[in-house]
């Protein structure tokens, strides 16, 4: 029987065609199970649909569920052809919240969807953490904490959704970044873990071992910490934490950042108090890699230093009156203080006068947390890089400089190949005609397979020359004839045949190729292998014969065994 699209059935309920319905982008709900609804499908069949559906009008004869997503699938199931449902002329984004606030009346709404339904209604700018408390009677706290699961990774998030760990456990969880959390269910949640694994655990002792292994002390650094103090991800700042130190930071990459920036400018002032000074990392400590990145791509040169470096003398500290117990002596400290900083100020003196005479050189070298002053004799750096210290003596501070600029601008190309290497993958050039330019492109890395008793069928006469540099290649490609290009191929191919798996394939190709260039020599191996396989094909089909004759006789002898198919029934007639 064919439904109408829509019968009234009371005020503003009707009786609409489930053909003519469809589901919504927009409910937070999208798993639904299948053994409930089969039983809420037995459930309508005996007793109809007991509580209308919301609907939306979406063109002509066309609806669109708003709410009650899971009776009208139930609905399908259980072959109604109309269902009843309340018709709400809304627009998509009263509709949204609509299906939204509905599903959040649910009983069996999960954490993440009720998370998720919250975010939603926050990104709809209708409503704000208090608006959600009030319409739904939660605390603030618990709508905060639940908006904090939609930062859960997916992997915790489905733990969540199955009860493999509480609520309590994710909220200490979601505190932190995607990076920490990854980390925690690969080596404490995830299946197959049985050596430290957090299953089980309660809420506290997760936050515990979180914050042992997984956040860094923010005391170890040097930086402005005021922000910290403020910060989320700041362990001070979190529920179960209050400690009187800066406490620890949970945001590796906020941390790895602020770092960065602080050690960057502190370079810059360093060698806008030290002129004579250059930067460097030395290979006996730890340097932070972000910051000599950065550095290089202001333009800074930074050496790396292979030799052990002199601390730079550090400025005394003077004395504080409240740590001595009389004047006299504190009066006694303020004289070495004085003397101290005299001795300090001569020893400054002395470094930088080597420096400027070229006896030593001074570095502001960069360490993982923090920037140091040191300085090598340059006599050590000239013996660690293989260099002459007398060379390096004679380099006045304009010839440093410009050997600098040199430098910066090496550092440019190899930047530019590098992205080049990396954009050049998205060009097509598949409709653009092979040139002359990309022939000897080609000929300049075949070179590299090029035997060097072949080097005279390309131009080099020389016999002392044991391999072709990258200037000789460059000329060879510019000069090349058809011979040398026949050589230069040949050569390659002969160096993948040397190399390529023993296939069918490059069996097949290696013999063409033989037969072309040494048919003589390929049918003298043949032919000394061919003698080889004849015989021994011909044992082999001696015990085949043999085998054969054996499995004939015995076939025989097993069909003289078994009776004959008229025998049968003669015995059964004797005993009848």
């Amino acid at each position: 029987m064919e439904a109408t699209n829509m019968k009234s059935v009371e005020k503003n309920i009707a009786s609409v065609a489930l053909a003519d319905i469809q589901p919504s982008n927009y409910n937070p709900r999208k798993t639904f199970d299948e053994a409930s609804l089969a039983e809420l499908a037995d459930s309508i069949r005996q007793q109809g649909v007991l509580q209308p559906i919301g609907v939306r009008p979406i063109g002509e004869n066309r609806f669109e569920v708003v709410f009650g997503e899971r009776r009208y699938r139930a609905s399908l199931m259980a072959g109604l052809e109309t269902v009843p449902a309340v018709i709400y002329e809304v627009s998509d984004e009263v509709a949204e919240e609509m299906a939204v606030t509905e599903n959040l009346q649910r009983k069996d709404v999960t954490p993440i969807e009720e998370a998720n339904a919250y975010q939603k209604l926050i990104e709809s700018g209708r409503h704000d953490v208090h608006s959600l408390a009030v319409q739904f009677g939660k605390s603030e706290d618990y709508i905060r904490t639940r908006l904090k699961f939609t930062t859960l990774i997916p992997e915790i998030a489905a733990l969540l959704e199955t009860d493999e760990i509480t609520i309590s456990v994710a909220s200490e969880i979601c505190r932190y970044g995607e990076d920490i959390q990854s980390e925690v269910y690969d080596r404490h949640l995830k299946d197959g873990v049985i050596y430290g694994s957090w299953r089980g655990m309660k809420a506290v002792d997760v936050a515990k071992r979180i914050e042992s292994d997984y956040t860094t002390d923010l005391d170890r650094y040097s930086f402005d910490k005021t922000l910290c103090k403020s910060c989320p991800h700041n362990t001070n700042n979190m529920m179960l934490f209050c400690e009187g130190s800066c406490g620890k930071c949970a945001n590796r990459k906020c941390l790895e950042d602020m770092n960065a920036a602080y050690l960057v400018e502190k370079a810059m002032q360093m060698l806008a108090d030290h002129p004579t000074a250059s930067l460097a990392y030395s290979i006996f400590y730890t340097c932070n890699d972000t910051t000599v990145k950065r550095l290089e791509e202001l333009g800074y040169e930074l050496e790396r230093l292979s030799c052990r470096h002199e601390d730079y003398p550090e400025l005394p500290e003077a004395p504080e009156a409240a740590d001595y117990e009389t004047t006299e002596e504190y009066e006694e400290a303020q004289r070495d203080f004085e003397q101290e900083q005299e001795d300090y100020k001569a020893e400054c003196e002395d470094i930088l006068r080597r420096s400027e005479e070229g006896e030593i050189s001074l570095y502001v070298l960069i360490g993982n947390k923090d920037l140091f002053l040191g300085y090598v004799e340059n006599s050590a750096t000239n013996t660690a890089n293989g260099t002459l210290s007398t060379k390096e003596k004679e380099l006045t501070p304009l010839e440093k400089l410009e050997k600098q600029d040199k430098r910066n601008k090496e550092i440019a190309l190899e930047k530019t190949v590098a992205d080049t290497k990396k954009r050049i993958l998205e060009v097509d050039a598949t409709d653009t005609k092979f040139g002359a330019d990309e022939d000897k492109m080609i000929y300049y890395f075949l070179l590299s397979y090029l035997r060097r008793e072949h080097y005279a069928a390309v131009g080099i006469e020389d016999e002392n020359v044991y391999y072709l540099s990258d200037k000789d290649k460059l000329r060879i490609i510019e000069n090349l004839n058809g011979k040398a290009k026949a050589v230069i191929r040949r050569d390659f191919l002969i160096s993948e045949f040397q190399d390529a798996p023993a296939s069918d394939a490059a069996a097949t190709l290696l013999l063409r190729f033989a037969e072309k260039h040494m048919p003589e020599t390929l049918a003298e191996i043949r032919k000394g292998y061919d003698e080889v396989y004849e015989k021994r094909h011909q044992r082999i089909e001696e015990k085949k014969a043999v085998l054969m004759v054996q499995d004939k006789a015995r076939q025989e002898a097993e069909q003289q065994e078994e009776p004959q198919p008229d025998e049968t029934p003669q015995a059964e007639d004797v005993a009848a």
